[in-house]
């Protein structure tokens, strides 16, 4: 998205301080420079603060205390707004921001528009974004919520902690919470996917998830009905019995039912008579001994499992017993080689000290026994290996004795009549009364009748948006986009001379680059390449390969704003001491000096900026590049598309204006004195 930093603006605490403004130019690369301590690394702290940040990393002391509004003159798709946020203070972040159209001149005093949730809602409506969350239902989690303009700063920044660090490439990934969130919404960065795949993906995850629902009401009822056969096969008996109908071992018990019904609507409209037969007493006797016969078999059966588990268990337990039993026995008998050794060389007694001839026939005895003895408990040391028996047979006699149960209960019910009622016409009352109540039952169970209707139409619908999603061309992107990022950190890295691991990928995985190897398949990754120069190097190849791809006319929608804030990259070259004090910060004789006695870092420095006009240009200078640094214009001068934006290299300059400073100090001082 056309989104480019025109001023940094801060407005002062004490009204009689002026504006201080530091003015950047689109499609160059932007240099502040000067000593430690001027508040150049704080530019990255403020200008993600002034786009909406979490929370404050401007650093505490005189630019909190000397600001009160921090705030961007912006160009957004051609119009320009002015962009503000007050100062925390002492407060650990601010909720009031300003947004207002840019019209070229700067408010003396400025009033809070918007509050945070506001201000974030505005620029994801600005980036385009979806507000839905990147899951659905009960599949949310900490880290799917709406893609956000805020996810994508890790485009933007390299910081001086990131420049060259080797186990992090993006801002703010070194936190899990960011690190998740960029994985989740970097397919919307690189234009993979777009609003309307995510809506289609939740639509999708909605009607699987109402889909598989509906399977399981539709089983959970199947398992209802199943446990009605033997209701229904008892008052199909019954209505056998008493002559209602004909019996038919085939009839399935939907058919049976669905015949009692018949029954029932003949019996409401009084038309009972018409199919009412003679009563057949013989279809129960014959029900009644095969339900008993059933049941005595199956009682044989459980009997004998359980007499199989019986044995099992004994056979387990006489094993541990017996093997106690053995080692019992084994530390009984004397340790023979502890004997042996206390022999004396004159068969002395080790227990009296007296010479005997004895000793030999004795030590003979206890070796044989401790030889049977180990070898029993050798052969026997572990109880033998039925487990697997007896969970089979306790599970068979578990589902048998379930069948018992079910054959008990129907031998039962058969019984009760046997030895109920004799009275035909008052049976046919109570069980024409037991199968309205079956038919009430079931027809409001039947009320979800339509749940099949309802999977296939869903089917339906889920295969419409399969077709989508295989035709999508999402696959075909990805490996699109990861050829093409490939291809330009590697023209980048070359740019560089980095060392080469092999083919570069940027693995969106582990958000890292990976290097698979020429001489196998082998894959490494950035934090396994020595050298921080390396790191630096592979860092700014791989966000100017970003830049350049995301400046494509067809990626002119994309979420990621166009500018590149990078944090002191020289410093692989010429890194601060504990003081601060930079070998760059010289003055003109110094650094000519520097010059000489390391060329070569002085040139690989120089590099780092011909690279990055290099990247501006690649991408027809379509953002712009802001580099905070101690190199001064006697190195990157000479290198094109470069613009000093401030010099902070005198004594009483910085951030905050000298003259802002001066009125601090004695207001400190004032304050002090009373």
């Amino acid at each position: 998205m056309q989104f480019l930093i025109e001023q940094l603006v801060l407005w002062p605490v004490d009204e009689k301080n002026t504006i201080h403004k530091l003015k950047f130019e689109s499609g160059k690369i932007n240099i502040i420079h000067g000593r430690s301590g001027t508040g150049k690394s704080s530019i990255i702290a403020i200008i993600d603060y002034c786009l909406g940040a979490s929370r404050c990393a401007i650093p505490v002391g005189i630019i909190r205390d000397s600001v009160d509004w921090f705030g961007l003159i912006v160009r957004i798709r051609g119009a320009a707004f002015l962009i503000a946020r007050r100062t925390p203070g002492s407060r650990q972040t601010s909720k009031e921001f300003s947004i207002l159209p840019f019209e070229g001149a700067l408010p003396i005093r400025l009033d809070a528009t918007h509050n945070d949730n506001q201000f974030k809602q505005a620029f994801n409506n600005l980036a385009r974004l979806t507000n839905l969350p990147l899951a659905a239902g009960e599949d949310v989690g900490q880290h799917d919520g709406r893609p956000s303009y805020r996810d994508m700063a890790a485009f933007n920044f390299l910081p001086q902690h990131i420049v060259a660090n080797p186990n992090t490439l993006f801002y703010k990934t070194d936190s899990y919470d960011h690190k998740e969130r960029l994985k989740k919404v970097m397919p919307f960065a690189l234009g993979i996917i777009d609003n309307d795949y995510v809506i289609k993906e939740r639509e999708r995850n909605q009607l699987q998830r109402q889909h598989d629902d509906l399977i399981k009401q539709q089983e959970i009822r199947r398992r209802s009905l199943t446990a009605w056969d033997a209701d229904v096969a008892g008052l199909w008996n019954q209505a056998v019995e008493l002559g209602l109908v004909k019996d038919d071992d085939g009839m399935t018990t939907d058919k049976r039912l669905s015949k009692l019904s018949e029954i029932n609507l003949l019996f409401l409209a009084d038309g009972l008579g018409a199919i009412l037969q003679t009563p057949d007493y013989v279809f129960t006797n014959e029900k009644y001994k095969e339900a008993q016969t059933l049941e005595e078999t199956l009682q044989k059966d459980v009997d004998a499992l359980r007499r199989d588990v019986r044995g099992y268990e004994r056979l387990a337990q006489r094993a541990i017993d017996f093997s106690g039993a053995l080692q019992q026995e084994k530390r009984r008998v004397v340790n023979l080689d502890w004997l042996k050794d206390r022999l004396g060389g004159e068969n002395e007694c080790v227990v009296c000290g007296s010479h005997t001839n004895q000793l030999h026939e004795v030590v003979s005895r206890l070796e044989g026994e401790v030889n049977r003895v180990s070898g029993l408990s050798q052969a026997l040391f572990e109880r033998p290996i039925v487990d697997k028996e007896m969970e089979m047979s306790k599970s068979n006699l578990f589902e048998l004795q379930g069948k018992l149960q079910i054959a008990r209960m129907n031998r039962l019910k058969l019984q009760e009549k046997e030895t109920g009622t004799k009275d035909s016409l008052s049976k046919v009352y109570v069980l024409m009364g037991r199968i309205q109540a079956l038919v009430m039952t079931f027809a409001a169970m039947n009320n979800n009748d339509d749940i099949g209707n309802q999977i296939d139409s869903m089917a339906k619908e889920l295969r419409v948006l399969e077709e989508y999603f295989k035709n999508s061309g999402r696959a075909a992107r990805e490996f699109s986009v990861d050829k093409k990022l490939g291809e330009l950190i590697e023209k980048y890295a070359n740019g560089f001379k980095l060392e080469r691991r092999g083919a570069i990928s940027l693995d969106k995985t582990e958000l890292t680059l990976s290097f698979k190897r020429f001489d196998d398949s082998k894959k490494e990754y950035l934090w396994e390449v020595g050298s921080g120069a390396n790191w630096m190097g592979y860092h700014i190849a791989t966000f100017l390969a970003l830049h350049q791809f995301l400046s494509q006319d067809e990626l002119s929608n994309s979420p990621v704003f166009r500018f590149l804030v990078i944090d002191q990259p020289s410093q692989v070259y010429f890194p601060s001491s504990a003081s601060g004090v930079n070998q760059l910060d010289a003055n003109a004789d110094g650094l000519e000096k520097l010059k000489v006695e390391r060329d070569v870092d002085v040139n690989a420095t120089k590099r780092i900026f011909e690279m990055l006009q290099v990247g501006l240009k690649e991408a027809n200078f379509q953002y712009q590049i802001i580099v905070l640094e101690h190199a001064d214009e006697s190195i990157w001068g000479g290198v094109p598309h470069t613009v000093e934006v401030a010099n902070w290299k005198a004594e009483d300059q910085g951030l905050i204006p000298n003259s802002w400073q001066r009125k601090h100090t004695m207001a400190i001082d004032g304050r002090s004195e009373a």
